[in-house]
């Protein structure tokens, strides 16, 4: 338990300087662009979503597995060069094709401004390149359990990413193509980097007989991966489609400050997956899986309260006519604890993907990434008319709960664990009780940001104190997740 949350916590201090530096550039985007500009950005942003689920071809998560399975360097070394050789190849191909076709997919999106559309979809293609053979030098370092060097790298490309945003929106005053020539340069720096920290690992020799192996292996998750990726971003389409791009602006931009919660949740996926693989052997392993889902639990739903409470009042706060954010964005906030909520199920979900995953059962995690495609389409279509933003962020929340409904069941048959029912019950509604109270509490009274604040750092702190007292999680047990394990990491 304390090793891997002590791995989740490095990934998780990474994770929160990542978050941080792209809520220090809220200010930023929009003090210089309008929400519409911001919708053009963000739709482009959706789209490299979706097609890197192509670039990748499942690969991220065959290379997990066979790369922590491998007992000998030889073999882990033929896995990782293969991987990365492959997937600038057909990185190469698939980026010519984007740049080549980018007046196409700038006609198909139908942007308000064309030409400006084609220019960033060209500056798409080169931004996948660089994003897919970034991303496996970092791969390798969590599989080999090693947060401290994936951290070092990931700061380094977030503090470049942020000094490229300053000096190409600020000083050179660029529009908002500015933010993806940031993202173009820090993934450069990251891959040179990382190369350079893996060499041990890397040749220039390409088997093709493991490349087949590991694609066969990924094919399925290039489906689950772009299930869930729909899941995630198919909202901004849909609301530019019944309303416009200032819409997908407002939306987008509270969305970011909901992304706050994806630091714990990456970091607890980033860490969850390859240290299931390497417990597997552990008699043990099982309950150490259940105490580690009754923690998250307890961490995502504290870490709920913290956000969906502290932030609305922190960035509507106004000294003079300054707030850190632009009041143009405000009427979006409402979007908060809905999206935040989603990023708490898809936690949930993750977990219970692991056992279908070990026991090499892919299917069953396409089948419930299918579920949840269709039911999020449909819901986008029927909540969004009649709700605006709220049925957009709302179909996202339900399509989750959904998920990890069924792959629970599912997960229980494959790989069965007693998980601590009791102690998540009194955590989930003492976290639910309070968020209550706070409504109730803003509905009946006006209150202004410091009052607001003061008043919800109370309730975050009884959250804690009543799980503590009801014993659904422990004092001592939660001081000791935070001392250094012997060893050290």
């Amino acid at each position: 338990m304390k090793e891997f949350f002590s791995q989740t916590a490095i990934y998780g201090i990474g994770l929160f300087i990542n978050r941080f530096l792209s809520f220090m550039l809220i200010p930023l985007y929009t003090f210089f662009y309008t929400p519409a500009e911001l919708g053009m950005l963000n739709i482009v942003l959706s789209l490299w979503l979706f097609i890197s689920v192509f670039y990748v071809f499942g690969m991220e998560s065959s290379f997990i597995k066979f790369f922590t399975e491998e007992k000998t360097p030889e073999r882990k070394k033929k896995i990782y060069s293969t991987t990365v050789i492959s997937l600038l190849l057909t990185s190469v191909i698939f980026s010519a094709a984007i740049y080549l076709l980018s007046g196409s997919i700038s006609d198909l999106i139908k942007f308000e401004h064309p030409e400006k559309g084609q220019y960033l979809v060209k500056l798409l293609s080169a931004l996948l390149f660089f994003d897919t053979i970034s991303r496996f030098p970092l791969l390798l370092l969590r599989a080999e359990l090693n947060p401290k060097k994936y951290i070092t790298i990931s700061t380094i490309s977030l503090v470049i990413n942020l000094i490229l945003n300053v000096i190409f929106i600020i000083v050179l005053k660029l529009g908002v193509e500015s933010v993806i020539y940031a993202y173009i340069i820090s993934f450069l720096f990251s891959f040179i980097y990382g190369i350079f920290i893996t060499r041990d690992f890397f040749g220039l020799k390409l088997n093709f007989e493991t490349a087949k192996r590991l694609s066969v292996f990924g094919s399925n998750f290039i489906f689950i991966g772009l299930f869930i990726l729909i899941i995630d971003v198919s909202d901004r389409f849909f609301l530019k489609y019944f309303f416009d791009e200032s819409v997908v602006g407002i939306y987008s931009t509270n969305y970011r400050l909901a992304s706050a919660m994806g630091l714990i949740i990456s970091a607890f996926k980033f860490s969850f997956t390859p240290y299931f693989l390497n417990i597997a052997e552990n008699p043990d392993n099982k309950k150490i899986v259940s105490s580690i889902f009754t923690n998250y639990v307890f961490a995502g739903l504290l870490f709920f309260l913290i956000f969906a409470l502290l932030i609305p009042p922190a960035v509507t706060f106004k000294a003079g006519e300054f707030s850190i954010l632009n009041d143009k964005y405000w009427s979006g906030l409402f979007i908060l604890p809905i999206i935040l909520l989603s990023y708490f199920f898809s936690g949930l979900f993750t977990t219970f993907n692991a056992a279908p995953f070990f026991k090499s059962k892919t299917g069953y995690m396409l089948l419930v990434s299918i579920e949840g495609v269709l039911a999020n389409i449909i819901l986008n279509f029927v909540l969004i008319p009649p709700l605006g933003m709220a049925g957009a962020a709302f179909a996202t929340l339900i399509s989750y709960i959904l998920m990890y409904v069924h792959i629970y069941f599912i997960s229980q048959k494959v790989y069965r664990i007693e998980f601590e029912w009791n102690k998540i019950s009194i955590i989930s509604l003492t976290g639910v009780m309070l968020y209550l109270m706070n409504i109730l509490m803003n509905h009946y009274f006006k209150i202004n940001s410091v009052l607001s604040i003061t008043l919800n750092l109370i309730l975050i702190s009884a959250f804690l104190l009543l799980n503590i007292g009801l014993k659904s999680v422990s004092k001592e047990g939660l001081k000791s997740l935070f001392k250094k394990k012997s060893g050290g990491l």
